[in-house]
């Protein structure tokens, strides 16, 4: 029976590590992407319904759909992103369907003519399974202290 107790212990901390390095995989790839400027890859690390989003430049919430159009609407030839995801911790909510990581993204951005070096934000994500791939959500980002947000 104690050997049964571990066996079950063992497997389901796996099932959990497993998730959280999946999201950590994910959230890597999702600001990859974005910073190569692989839209169609970007894409595909958001949940197929879309997000909710409230950016680091103090924006209302806004819906997002999770397509190149999408999220390419407003961008100039001249952006440039060099984002990097620092510190994530990951919450599964529930094993295989729900989790949430809090993280800061560093780095530097020139958007429509603005650049920042000092792009210092903290970070909290709601992600989804959906089928056998985690998915970005939802995200809420603010400018840490002295940081610098996105610009309008």
């Amino acid at each position: 029976m104690r050997n049964l107790i571990m066996l079950i212990f063992i497997v389901c901390s796996g099932l959990f590590a497993g998730d959280m390095s999946d999201v950590k995989s994910l959230i890597s790839k999702h600001w990859k992407t974005q910073n190569e400027k692989k839209w169609q890859e970007f894409v595909s690390t958001l949940h197929s319904g879309g997000t909710m989003n409230g950016d680091s430049n103090g924006s209302f919430w806004y819906r997002q759909e999770a397509t190149v159009k999408a999220v390419t609407k407003n961008q100039v030839a001249s952006n440039r992103f060099d984002f990097t995801p620092r510190y994530i911790e990951v919450d599964i909510l529930e094993e295989g369907k729900y989790a949430v990581a809090y993280y800061y993204l560093v780095g530097t951005y020139t958007i429509n003519g603005i650049t920042k070096s000092d792009y210092r934000t903290r970070v909290c994500q709601v992600l989804v399974k959906e089928g056998k791939n985690w998915k970005v959500k939802s995200g809420d980002f603010t400018p840490l202290h002295s940081g610098s947000g996105i610009p309008d």
